[in-house]
Formats: C-alpha cells, sequence, structure tokens
C-alpha cells in the first residue's frame, strides 16, 4: 500500500474521506500474514472501516513444501523459516500464509474475532 501523500491520498484518504456515498460499501484487502502488515496497520484498517476489510492471502503453490530449494513452474524457490524466496536470494517471491494463519494473526493483532 502506498502512503498517504497531499496529492494522491490513496486508501488512507479513501477511507477517512467524507465523501463516500453513504449506501455504498468500500472493500479493501489486507494481507494479515505478519510479514505485508503490522499489527498496528491492521487496527487502523480495522477501526477505520471494518465493513470494507476482507482478509486475503497472496500463497503460492509452494505452501506446505518443506524448507530447501525447489522448482515451481519455471522457476527455482527456497522455502526458508516459512517464507519462499527466489532461490539462492534474500528476494521474497510470494507468501506461504495459510488463511487460517491470516485470519488468527488478525485476531491477536486487534483483538477482534468477527469482521
Amino acid at each position: 500500500m502506498l502512503p498517504f501523500h497531499h496529492r494522491d491520498p490513496g486508501l488512507v484518504g479513501l477511507l477517512t474521506s467524507d465523501q463516500i456515498p453513504s449506501e455504498k460499501t468500500v472493500h479493501f484487502g489486507i494481507i494479515s500474514d505478519g510479514i505485508h502488515t503490522h499489527p498496528a496497520a491492521l487496527r487502523i484498517a480495522h477501526r477505520t472501516h471494518p465493513k470494507g476489510l476482507v482478509l486475503v492471502t497472496d500463497a503460492i503453490s509452494a505452501l506446505g513444501l518443506e524448507e530447501g530449494i525447489h522448482q515451481l513452474g519455471q522457476f527455482k524457490i527456497e522455502i526458508r523459516k516459512g517464507c519462499a524466496y527466489i532461490a539462492e536470494t534474500n528476494t521474497l517471491c510470494g507468501s506461504m500464509a495459510e488463511f487460517s494463519k491470516c485470519v488468527r494473526y488478525f485476531k491477536e493483532a486487534t483483538g477482534k474475532y468477527t469482521l
């Protein structure tokens, strides 16, 4: 997510705007896997617009693979400490978070059991 900027307020500006018609609901996705989003950002997102918050995951098909180097299509990936990297680099290539983990992390970060 891009940060707030006075010439391009982005999602932060949209969610705090009073210009959204009351009959409309703005929905936004957030990855609550403990890597993509800080717990404070989850709390802010929930407090700002709880009805539009949608939990998502960007888990790749490597989900469930053991640590080590694997072939994933045409790419070699490396699983280290529960994260997927382009093999032998420190470049993340996708998430390894099951949706249930995202829900648990959201609940821990916000103290909320329902969205």
